[in-house]
């Protein structure tokens, strides 16, 4: 009897283990400093939101809007996978779009989840209802004090086709080469789902990226950090934290949801408040 209350203690023990991992958000403030930052834009806060994958997150993402409200900031910017394909919830995401865009100016690009939905035009016909902005094949220019930086959106990779992947990525490149021989020679913010580009970011002028769709390596181990993630595999590189190489820094979120693996294990689901700084 005593072996069988103590295999029952143990599972609600990892059970409740496993259920605090994935749903307590954890805010994470970073600072980025750049000479090229107009002064009008100095402690300007970006709340960087990804893989949202229509989690649960509290009755109408009661907990989740909580931390994104109480994180006061100027824009929200979501980084892709509002919804996720294999386990769909279009009302939960439609939900969640809804009562973001009534905390603040909020600016998204698509994700691969997005590509391979099949309702994915449903969702964008709402998308571009709501007053959420979609940067995925434009950029616009944020002003203040009569002054502006750049916010560049790119589409998921997928978008642009499901042949060989490398094939993709080179259709990317040219597309970010075009979209960026298009912009003026301000400060620049990409916003593009996908950390393991940064080789392809670091060829053009762009100052500031963010990314998500690593899911922060899913399981994370102290001295280690991430396991795996698609399309970086074992030991993901860019999995999570600030990445900086020839003048342009990678800002990756740990995103909140989840996919195919269902649980996180030592990496709650992020939000990354990132505070502009004129260096």
């Amino acid at each position: 009897m005593k072996k069988y209350a103590f295999l029952l203690g143990f599972l609600i023990a990892v059970s409740r283990f496993l259920y605090k991992e994935d749903k307590e958000i954890q805010v994470t403030e970073r600072e980025f400093h750049s000479e090229k930052l107009p002064e009008a834009f100095e402690g300007f806060r970006i709340v960087h939101v990804s893989d949202y994958h229509n989690g649960w997150f509290g009755w109408r993402a009661r907990h989740l809007l909580d931390q994104v409200r109480g994180a006061d900031g100027d824009v929200i910017m979501m980084t892709g996978d509002v919804i996720d394909r294999r386990t769909p919830n279009l009302g939960r995401s439609k939900s969640f779009i809804r009562k973001l865009t009534k905390i603040g100016p909020v600016y998204y690009v698509t994700g691969n989840h997005e590509a391979h939905y099949k309702k994915w035009k449903k969702l964008k016909k709402y998308i571009e209802k709501s007053d959420m902005m979609n940067l995925s094949d434009t950029s616009v220019q944020l002003v203040k004090d009569g002054q502006a930086m750049n916010v560049v959106g790119m589409p998921d990779p997928w978008f642009l086709g499901n042949e060989v992947y490398s094939d993709v990525n080179l259709r990317f490149d040219k597309l970010l080469r075009h979209r960026m021989e298009n912009i003026s020679d301000y400060f620049t913010i990409l916003m593009s789902h996908r950390p393991e580009l940064f080789l392809t970011y670091v060829k053009y002028d762009i100052d500031l990226v963010l990314s998500g769709h690593a899911h922060g390596g899913q399981i994370r181990l102290p001295f280690v950090g991430g396991l795996y993630s698609p399309h970086q595999g074992i030991l993901p590189k860019y999995a999570e934290g600030m990445h900086k190489m020839y003048g342009t820094a990678l800002s990756v979120s740990r995103g909140l949801g989840n996919s195919r693996f269902p649980f996180r294990v030592f990496n709650h689901p992020e939000i990354v408040v990132l505070t502009l700084r004129k260096k």
